[in-house]
Order: C-alpha cells, then sequence, then structure tokens
C-alpha cells in the first residue's frame, strides 16, 4: 500500500518525467536547427555527414523518449499495480513527439539535398 505523502512524490516523478519527453523533443529540433544553419554553406560530403549526424541524434532522441514512457509506466505501476493501461496511457504524445523529430530531420535532409538526398531515401520509401 502506498501512503498518501509517497504517491505524491510518485505523481511529481510522473510530472517530471512528462517535462523531461518535451525537453528532449525541444533539445533535439533545436539541434536539427543549429545543424541546418551551420551546414548550409559546406562542402557535399560535410552536408552528407552533417546528416548522418542528425539522424544518430534524432535516434537517440526517439530511445530517451521511449526510455523515460518505460519509466512512466514502472512509477504508475509503483502507485497502482493494477493499471493495465500504464504503457499506452500517453503513449499518443510520445508518438506525436517522435513524429515531429522525424519530420524535422527529414524536412532538413531534403533542404541539405545533393547527396543527402539519397542518403533519406533510406529511410523514405519511394511512392509508387
Amino acid at each position: 500500500m502506498v501512503t498518501d505523502t509517497i504517491k505524491a512524490a510518485y505523481l511529481e516523478e510522473l510530472r517530471f518525467a512528462k517535462r523531461q519527453q518535451w525537453t528532449i523533443t525541444a533539445a533535439v529540433v533545436a539541434f536539427i536547427a543549429g545543424a541546418y544553419t551551420l551546414a548550409r554553406d559546406l562542402a557535399p560530403s560535410e552536408k552528407c555527414a552533417t546528416a548522418v549526424l542528425i539522424w544518430i541524434v534524432v535516434a537517440g532522441g526517439i530511445y530517451w523518449l521511449f526510455d523515460l514512457q518505460g519509466h512512466l509506466h514502472r512509477t504508475r505501476l509503483v502507485i497502482d499495480r493494477w493499471d493495465s493501461t500504464s504503457w499506452w496511457r500517453s503513449t499518443d504524445v510520445v508518438s506525436g513527439m517522435v513524429g515531429i523529430l522525424i519530420i524535422s530531420a527529414t524536412g532538413v535532409c531534403y533542404l541539405l539535398s545533393e547527396c543527402v538526398l539519397a542518403f533519406c531515401a533510406l529511410f523514405i520509401p519511394p511512392l509508387l
């Protein structure tokens, strides 16, 4: 049985983890924007290296978002161990955050173009 004081602490932990998810999303999008600003005037090979770095950062951001989602799940189970929807709650928000990261990275890859389009084509299936 979780006392009211401990439950309040766990609820604050849930709030903190949700804020961290938003912070990760904002930081990755800011990194993508900064990388684009710096890479606009680079040589094509450097633009390609920048695109690879962007996708690595996006993959790391997605990993952290789902890692925090797992933390939210475990914390919710501590509060109520019979909660059958603890994993699925707020996954729509996390999915939106992942979509923002992917769309931002894809847009920057498109704007950097040249050899980068070939790299981005690996992640986006041809529209046939």
